[in-house]
């Protein structure tokens, strides 16, 4: 069985294929040791959570890929760098520390 983990990371890879000089990462912060469940599963108490995506890149091609292929998402919040910070070392910093996974799409 694949989990939710490794199906998204699939479907990343999948959608980078098509283009040879684009890469694509993802990044899931640790998760807490008093944690024993998935970033991408309910609490124990049933209730969902949306998790935080952050899209390092989302601007580029792969990127608006990505966004568009996750949009429709219910069970997450994609949360985007405005346009006049996208360079800016420590907003980027700042939104990955806040992400529940971090997808890095960059040229390489």
């Amino acid at each position: 069985m694949i989990s939710k983990a490794s199906a998204l990371l699939i479907a990343i890879a999948t959608a980078s294929q098509s283009t040879s000089n684009i890469g694509v990462a993802a990044f899931v912060p640790p998760v807490s040791s008093s944690s024993s469940s998935s970033i991408f599963q309910s609490s124990r108490l049933g209730a969902t959570t949306k998790k935080k995506i952050f899209i390092d890149g989302e601007a580029g091609t792969t990127g608006l890929q990505v966004r568009d292929r996750l949009a429709d998402r219910d069970d997450l919040e994609i949360i985007s760098i405005a346009d006049d910070k996208r360079k800016d070392v420590d907003e980027r910093k700042r939104l990955i520390n806040e992400a529940d996974c971090v997808i890095l799409c960059k040229l390489i």
